[in-house]
């Protein structure tokens, strides 16, 4: 403790060190050696629980005998496990209090609290009196998370929600480019999704309600739900059996083997007493034998990748010829975007709204002569024949204009390489018709 509580500063001014001044309270919060300080002073809280499993008068947690956990922790956060009888808990307290003694890490009795399960009523008050803790029910929130013993409720659900409407129903939002809005999605609002998913599994009403958001605020901008989606979490059980089959240093995969697999083999497991998570993941072994693996082939994968998985499952198909127009492509964003939905056809023209019901009149707003449709705006009157006339010359391209199929097949054939010329090509086409879309 000498060397925490007799700290010397140095500031740098100009390239220089200062002279070093003593800190009157010591080693402050944030300074680079706290984390490693509290991980040494941690190691030894848990050199002081390893021997309560040889203490005949200690009994374990019942889901946490046969892998001798006693305690998890985050940070300053501290989960202790044991069996709710009154010694167990007696002998688990006494270790914390000369760890806390040595340490000088206190419990704060405000902030702590004990949960009971399967223990009656008498034994909670003695127990309670005699730690000074509160009795809380499950769940309780941790890390920004519910943690329940059971399945996770929509209800249970609702902070999640709530923080991606905040992130959309944000005044800035408004401005945002569809690219902007994809980026967003992608960056943010899935982050906030991921990292609720990488502790459990989220119901299916949630996950639907998730995707809907993400549609809606692309393409409209608002947060409003349709009842349109559904997504499948295949792919996450998948990795969850991959790890079970190869990450055997982990925690959470001991713990199912040890009370479910139990020696045995995976593929040979059929665990009807477990959880319905537990069983989801089992049971995505028939989506590696789909995709041609067995277990021992699973067993040997070093890097568990979803894209190669998912090539794997979906099987031979014919690419897009377009797709290097798009994927290549060096141009902004909200060009690329546009261009995609150009070369798919799924622009929203007067056309195509008006086979949806929304309008009436098809008329094209620049020209006021034909129906507006990709083939009328890419390049088939005056004003963008012209343009993208004007940016092949530009280019040094000479070249008559065709229909805009024709004009893709031929792009697709001259933008093909690394070459500077042909990356120049592509977000040139892209630039044009976002531009044209634009006016």
């Amino acid at each position: 403790m000498v060397c925490i509580s007799t700290v010397a500063y140095s500031v740098i001014i100009n390239v220089k060190p200062t002279k070093p001044f003593e800190a009157r309270k010591g080693l402050r919060q944030g300074d680079p050696l706290s984390p490693l300080l509290f991980v040494m002073a941690m190691e030894y809280l848990c050199t002081l629980l390893k021997p309560l499993k040889e203490n005949k008068d200690f009994k374990f947690h019942p889901k946490c005998a046969k892998v001798n956990l006693v305690q998890l922790r985050f940070a300053d956060d501290l989960l202790l496990f044991c069996k709710g009888d009154i010694k167990s808990v007696k002998i688990l307290h006494k270790q914390f209090q000369t760890f806390s003694a040595a340490s000088g890490l206190i419990a704060n009795p405000n902030k702590s609290s004990i949960y009971f399960g399967g223990v009656d009523n008498r034994t909670q008050q003695h127990i309670m009196n005699m730690l000074g803790y509160t009795k809380e029910k499950l769940p309780f929130m941790y890390l920004g998370v519910p943690l329940s013993t059971k399945r996770l409720t929509a209800m249970q659900c609702e902070p999640l929600i709530d923080r991606m409407l905040n992130r959309i129903q944000c005044w800035t939002t408004r401005f945002l480019s569809y690219a902007g809005r994809a980026m967003l999605i992608k960056s943010l609002l899935r982050a906030i999704q991921t990292f609720w998913a990488q502790i459990f599994v989220l119901p299916k009403k949630i996950i639907q309600f998730i995707e809907t958001i993400c549609r809606r605020f692309l393409w409209s901008g608002s947060a409003e739900p349709t009842k349109k989606t559904l997504i499948a979490w295949d792919k996450f059980y998948m990795q969850a059996l991959w790890n079970i089959c190869t990450k055997k240093e982990k925690l959470w995969v001991q713990w199912i083997h040890a009370y479910y697999i139990k020696g045995g083999t995976i593929w040979n497991t059929e665990p009807k007493s477990a959880s319905w998570v537990i069983q989801k993941i089992i049971k995505a072994k028939r989506h590696f034998e789909d995709a041609g693996y067995t277990e021992v082939e699973v067993t040997k994968i070093e890097k568990f990748s979803v894209k190669d998985m998912h090539k794997s499952m979906q099987g031979e198909f014919q690419k897009e010829s377009w797709r290097k127009l798009v994927c290549n492509n060096h141009g902004l964003p909200k060009w690329i975007f546009i261009l995609s939905l150009a070369i798919q056809d799924k622009l929203a023209t007067k056309e195509r709204l008006a086979r949806w019901g929304t309008i009436e009149d098809k008329t094209c707003s620049l020209c006021q002569r034909e129906n507006e449709t990709v083939q009328h705006l890419f390049f088939d009157w005056e004003m963008p024949a012209t343009l993208w006339q004007t940016l092949l010359h530009w280019q040094g391209i000479k070249r008559t204009k065709n229909d805009w199929q024709e004009e893709l097949k031929w792009i697709e054939r001259v933008a093909k390489g690394k070459s500077a010329g042909a990356a120049i090509c592509r977000m040139v086409l892209a630039a044009a018709v976002y531009h044209i879309w634009q006016a």
